[in-house]
Parts: structure tokens; C-alpha cells; sequence
């Protein structure tokens, strides 16, 4: 028996896409102050800069609305940090994830403490993305 089975690990993506609030290409431009006709185009050009994290859910490029700081109409600066710094093994799905399951030394998600704790966050998703080593 294959050790991972396509339909459950398709389950597991579409319940994991369903537990993050995610918004379309236009409503992330709207919140981003972003005046375009070509809203998949300005979000396809912000990840070829390594500037926004993008999900695909159902054939369309999503946003993770945690990432936004609509108080200031930008991605958070943590999140530009954290693509940095993930692996090209790591997928934006992991990321995700990582970013909204409670963490222990940040008392809950990540993604909640945007904007206050990022050098915590940033420590804690270091050690996370860190090699582990057989002694």
C-alpha cells in the first residue's frame, strides 16, 4: 500500500485551505490600496518578488488575508522576512500552515502576532526550517 494515498492528501489540502481566511486577487489589490485592471497579474507580480504569499484554491490564485496589515494597506514586513528565509522545498500550503497553528513560545498562531512579536516569529520559524541532524 502507497504511503500516501492523492485523495487523502487532496482532503487534507482542501480542509486546510478551508481552516485560512483567504480572499481573491481583487479584494487583496483593494486592501493593498492597489489600483489595477489585472488583479491576478499585480499578485503573480508580487510573488515573483517574494513579496506576498499566494495559495491556489479551486484553479484560483488566493490570498491568506492574515499577511495583510489593512490598517497600513501592505503585507506585513514579518512576511517578506519569513519568504526570505523559506526553503525552495517548502511550499506556501506549509508556510501557511506553520503560520496559523499555535505556537508555543508566541502563545498562539504566528500569523496573529504580525506586527508585534516578528523577531519571535522570525527565531521560531528559523528553528523550524532548521535541518535536523542525526548525532
Amino acid at each position: 500500500m502507497p504511503p500516501e494515498n492523492s485523495t487523502e492528501k487532496a482532503s487534507a489540502e482542501h480542509r486546510l485551505l478551508a481552516s485560512i481566511d483567504l480572499i481573491d486577487a481583487a479584494a487583496a489589490c483593494r486592501l493593498l490600496r492597489i489600483e489595477t485592471d489585472d488583479p491576478e497579474g499585480a499578485m503573480q507580480a508580487m510573488v515573483r518578488k517574494d513579496a506576498i504569499i499566494t495559495l491556489v484554491q479551486n484553479g484560483r490564485t488566493m490570498v491568506p488575508q492574515f499577511q495583510i496589515d489593512t490598517e497600513r494597506g501592505r503585507v506585513f514586513d514579518v512576511v517578506l522576512n519569513l519568504l526570505k528565509l523559506k526553503p525552495c522545498r517548502m511550499s506556501n500550503l506549509r508556510l501557511a500552515y506553520w503560520l496559523t497553528r499555535a505556537h508555543v513560545d508566541l502563545g498562539g498562531p504566528p500569523a496573529d502576532r504580525f506586527g508585534h512579536d516578528d523577531a519571535t516569529i522570525v527565531a521560531a520559524f528559523r528553528l523550524y526550517i532548521e535541518p535536523e541532524h542525526q548525532g
